[in-house]
């Protein structure tokens, strides 16, 4: 588990690569949700719900996961019913 200035220190860097607003909103995410609402982010909804661009916030989760702020996972899901049809690990 990190530290809170070395959390602060990630957001810090991400802004750098990322757009403010929604480093911005994913900070505020991190430090207000619950623990259970930080698992299996859905980063189109999450865009959605704060008038976010999809690609600019697609990006900036990105670009999280890589500095360890989130993990990500990919699931293959099923178009009729939207089941899991597979979770890739590459």
């Amino acid at each position: 588990m990190r530290s809170s200035s070395e959390i602060e220190a990630l957001f810090t860097i991400l802004r750098q690569s990322a757009k403010p607003e929604v480093v911005s909103a994913i900070e505020e995410l991190v430090q207000g949700a619950r623990d259970r609402d930080l698992c299996r982010i859905n980063a189109l909804d999450f865009a959605a719900k704060r008038g976010l661009e999809q690609e600019d916030t697609i990006a900036a989760f990105l670009h999280a996961s890589r500095l360890g702020l989130f993990e990500l996972a990919w699931n293959v899901l099923c178009p009729g019913c939207g089941g899991v049809l597979d979770t890739p690990r590459h």
